[in-house]
């Protein structure tokens, strides 16, 4: 069966990275520090959480110190630098500090301890990463909004994707009323952040001194991961869904026995042609501006150039939505889901500020008609 469609919406809730460990020579230290990640996965104005043991090596302590007590310098003239205790260490021309009471090593009274923290990231074209306070600020990659990363040892971190608030359940769900780390340090109550946090610190705890090959490895390659962290990963409803496109026109093949497979295979590799359920093209505008809850134009290029890559989504095709405004509405919208692959895609730029885009996809996963519970009142 076909479908085709005039209008509607295409909603995206792209394929997140695997949580990734990083080796602590994967902090690039400079004048201006940075994180090598070289997986693809992690995309400009993706929120993240970053985790290290020994404490995070962002400028989030006291003072813009990084919270990470055991990575500052003792001394200077290293690649590290040095915290306020140097000063106790140095007073009075002397090593030992004339004030008892003063602070003689970093510790969580002179740059804080924080072993993880949530931010949106910005990669540059040689995968270096920096962290920023909110999305469009990442995305644009300027000094507004910089979160710098400090001259620390922070040891192994581990990165991958923050959960967003609509979690909670499937957190309360999972994770119980409470967790507790491997060691016994924390224990933190269940809020819509706090289980997934803590489960991805015990995750870095079971890797611990471990090996990282090239200094990037899947976690899994490592340890095992929690159930909490996959299973929240695998979900759309978790991962949140971002509006991509007004649609103008698409078509939609949902019996893979009608298709070109061998054509298929050779758009999208022969590997699509096995998980193949359906297949389809549509024609959208995107306007190149920052709305909250959508994504730019500048994401959904991303998300093709990424294609070759094995970039995956799962995608909401609207059907129907409430339309007239001199009834009564009738409260939900209508649309396929399905997990796709975008194939054989143009774009059109010579309109200013909204793009048109024409794209192919197949659907890869299991097609489905659901529908969304919204406001009864009258538009």
């Amino acid at each position: 069966m076909a479908v085709l469609g005039q209008h509607g919406i295409i909603e995206l809730s792209r394929e997140w990275a695997a949580p990734t460990a990083l080796a602590d020579e994967r902090l690039q230290r400079s004048s201006n520090p940075s994180l090598d990640v070289t997986d693809q996965a992690f995309q400009s104005g993706d929120e993240v959480l970053l985790l290290s043991l020994r404490g995070v090596p962002l400028g989030v302590g006291t003072n813009g110190a990084a919270p990470c007590p055991d990575g500052h310098a003792f001394w200077t003239g290293g690649v590290n630098a040095v915290g306020p205790a140097l000063a106790a260490r140095t007073s009075n021309d002397g090593f030992w500090s004339a004030n008892a009471s003063a602070a003689f090593w970093e510790s969580s009274q002179t740059v804080g301890f924080r072993q993880s923290v949530t931010a949106f990231i910005h990669r540059d074209e040689m995968d270096d990463v920096r962290f920023y306070s909110t999305e469009l600020d990442a995305i644009n990659g300027g000094s507004q909004g910089l979160i710098p990363l400090r001259n620390v040892s922070p040891g192994t971190m581990l990165i991958l994707p923050a959960v967003n608030d609509s979690g909670t359940q499937r957190l309360v769900t999972l994770g119980g009323d409470s967790i507790t780390t491997l060691s016994g340090a924390q224990i933190v109550t269940l809020g819509s952040r706090s289980a997934y946090a803590v489960q991805a610190l015990q995750l870095l705890e079971s890797i611990g001194n471990a090996e990282i090959v090239d200094g990037e490895q899947p976690a899994e390659n490592l340890a095992t991961v929690p159930e909490l962290l996959t299973v929240t990963a695998a979900d759309a409803e978790e991962r949140g869904w971002k509006i991509q496109c007004d649609l103008t026109g698409w078509v939609f093949e949902m019996d893979a026995t009608q298709l070109d497979h061998n054509a298929i295979g050779q758009t999208f590799g022969e590997s699509a042609k096995g998980m193949l359920r359906g297949a389809g093209s549509f024609n959208g505008e995107i306007d190149h501006r920052y709305i909250s809850g959508e994504q730019s134009g500048l994401g959904m290029l991303r998300l093709m150039m990424l294609t070759n890559q094995g970039s995956k989504a799962r995608a909401r095709f609207q059907l129907m939505d409430q339309r007239n405004a001199s009834l009564p509405l009738v409260p939900e919208r209508v649309f396929y889901e399905t997990d796709i692959l975008l194939g054989k895609t143009s774009v059109n730029t010579q309109a200013g500020d909204v793009i048109l885009l024409s794209a192919e996809f197949v659907a890869t996963g299991k097609i489905a008609l659901s529908k969304e519970k919204l406001s009864s009142s009258i538009a």
